[in-house]
């Protein structure tokens, strides 16, 4: 299905220089003031152009430029098109299924803008437009005919205006619009009514009423002693049957107290609820329909608003399901329950600059085919990463190998620096294995995301040699190997026959203890601390003691080891962490200097 697919954004507001991508459902994430709620005015811009005003230049001297591709445009889709003339008049501008429109404002009048559209002859195949042409006839209401006027729904600066009684312009009232709009159809047949009850009561009746017939001719006689010359006739209009619908109000009742009120007079958070159950009543009768020729844009600002967790991931799904029922959507949120392993990949991160104004980071889907070849790959990488909406919310994110350190780093963090990471925005976050982790590290630089790992000492000797960080026949390798079969003797534990670690169910020797136990050895401590400095080269903390156990000073492994390590951190004061656990303090530094 055909959408708008790119936008540039030029001088508009805080957007600077602003490109980005679009999919049919489009999260965008930041930090407040980050210029989410301006991109999506942007994009409502760009297909309904308005007067601006002098706040929205970020340049005053310089014109505001929207730019937008709308790609999928088959032929099938320009056969929807109602009018001929419309589809004659867009079709030379679709090249491959795309099209390109710009509008400009150099002023705060309407006679200051300009829509555009490519100039096809001139442009090339990729990338976007460098030469543009004032819109031909017929094109502005071919392209509302593909993308109408898209349907806003703002955050709750102002609730009275923006939840109110049906006014035109307002989210209710493009809501019922849109819901009604298989009513009106449905009940078609009082449209014959209504002319009926019109021929009866109208002055140019053709049945007009017996009585109004009388009271034009008895009003027009006594007229005539005042004016001579004019007549009355009392013309009662019949409204549209669509204006009834307009007219209605929305009513709420509890059926609890029986009390009964028009929408505007519930609490704010009824109302947000109410808004939200309607997009969600909209997605479920559309998603039965086919054949409309235009894709409708639902933009949202904040939908996770005054909503309690469930509502959230029903409305995240109400949402999914209209951007594959006729609608684009396009929504900022503050809310991990918004992202979700199926849309995460095509999330935008915006951010804010002192110099250049707002930024968006690359998507996590063209992050992962910039950094990674082979479908297999990508695939598992963006499954991986995708289902971890922290990253969308945090300026470092530390990848973590397993759940120990994933539990007891953070908790470690807020003990020595007496605040949660979250509040320095930074994420610890585990991944399914160790060994997407080099792959996952590109990725991450590849969207913008300052990233790192903190890992076991036996990554050093495995995944991150597989995974290309370091080289697999370098002589910190052959070292290893050689103190690993010198230990093997004395300690009793089992080597591949690569020479490595190996899992002992008889002996009960685990792979990382016998990495704890090379650490402990004077030449195996050696050779990890160089291994561990190559590694942080890489972003990546290898621990050079083993493990995290060896650190905080376990014995014991699973969850009940776990419990104990979390205990003994909370009990200790932050001098005494660092003292007694330095290790913990240095990894901390290292990750907030990255």
């Amino acid at each position: 299905m055909h959408r708008l697919s790119h936008l540039i954004i030029n001088n508009f507001r805080a957007c600077r220089e602003v490109t980005l991508p679009l999919d049919g459902y489009t999260p965008l994430v930041g930090q407040n003031n980050a210029g989410k709620s301006t991109i999506l005015d942007a994009i409502s811009w760009v297909l309904k152009p308005t007067a601006l005003d002098k706040q929205d230049f970020y340049e005053p001297e310089q014109p505001v430029e929207v730019t937008a591709c709308i790609d999928g445009i088959t032929e099938e889709i320009l056969d929807r098109i109602p009018e001929t003339k419309h589809r004659k008049a867009i079709e030379p501008y679709c090249r491959g299924g795309r099209l390109w429109i710009r509008v400009k404002a150099t002023g705060t009048t309407a006679k200051t803008m300009k829509k555009e559209v490519w100039d096809i002859d001139q442009c090339p195949d990729d990338g976007p437009p460098g030469h543009w042409r004032d819109y031909p006839t017929g094109l502005p209401d071919a392209v509302s005919a593909l993308l109408p006027e898209p349907l806003v729904v703002q955050a709750m600066d102002d609730v009275s205006e923006d939840l109110g009684k049906a006014k035109a312009g307002t989210t209710i009232k493009g809501l019922l619009d849109e819901i009604m709009g298989p009513l009106l159809e449905a009940h078609a047949e009082l449209n014959t009514a209504l002319e009926s009850i019109r021929n009866v009561l109208s002055a140019e009746g053709e049945q007009r009423s017996d009585h109004l017939q009388q009271f034009d001719a008895d009003a027009s006689g006594a007229l005539e002693h005042f004016f001579p010359g004019l007549t009355l006739d009392l013309d009662l209009q019949v409204v549209e049957l669509k204006d009834f619908f307009k007219a209605g109000d929305l009513h709420v009742t509890d059926q609890t107290t029986g009390d009964r009120r028009r929408f505007d007079q519930m609490g704010t958070g009824a109302q947000r609820a109410i808004q939200m159950a309607l997009i969600r009543y909209l997605a479920e009768t559309r998603s039965g329909e086919e054949g409309r020729p235009s894709r409708r844009l639902l933009l949202i600002d904040e939908p996770e608003l005054y909503l309690h967790p469930q509502g959230v991931r029903r409305l995240r799904q109400a949402l999914a399901g209209l951007a594959t029922a006729g609608f684009q959507v396009v929504f900022s949120t503050h809310s991990p329950l918004m992202l979700s392993r199926d849309n995460a990949a095509d999330t935008v991160i915006t951010g804010k600059t002192g110099g250049d104004g707002v930024n968006t980071r690359k998507p996590l889907r063209e992050a992962v085919e910039e950094a990674i070849e082979g479908a297999e790959s990508q695939s598992r990488t963006i499954f991986e990463l995708g289902n971890l909406a922290e990253i969308y919310f945090a300026d470092r994110v530390v990848l973590c190998e397993g759940k120990t350190d994933r539990r007891l780093l953070p908790l470690a963090y807020e003990r020595l620096y007496q605040q949660p990471s979250e509040l320095d925005h930074i994420a610890f976050v585990s991944l399914g294995s160790c060994a997407d982790i080099p792959k996952a590290l590109p990725v991450m630089e590849a969207m913008g995301i300052h990233a790192c790992a903190v890992v076991d000492l036996d990554f050093a000797y495995t995944h991150a040699r597989k995974g290309g960080l370091l080289d697999r026949e370098a002589q910190d390798m052959a070292k290893a190997k050689e103190v690993l079969a010198r230990l093997q003797p004395q300690h009793g534990f089992s080597l591949h026959d690569n020479g490595l670690p190996k899992k002992d169910s008889k002996t009960g020797w685990e792979a990382a203890d016998i990495w704890a136990c090379f650490a402990l050895d004077e030449e195996g401590r050696k050779i990890a601390e160089g291994t561990h400095k190559n590694l942080k080269q890489f972003s990546v903390w290898a621990w050079p003691q083993g493990t995290i156990e060896q650190i905080t000073g376990a014995e014991e492994k699973g969850e009940d080891a776990i419990i104990k390590q979390e205990e003994q951190l909370q009990a200790m004061r932050p001098e005494e962490i660092e003292d007694q656990m330095p290790a913990l303090k240095e990894c901390f530094d290292w990750i907030r200097s990255i």
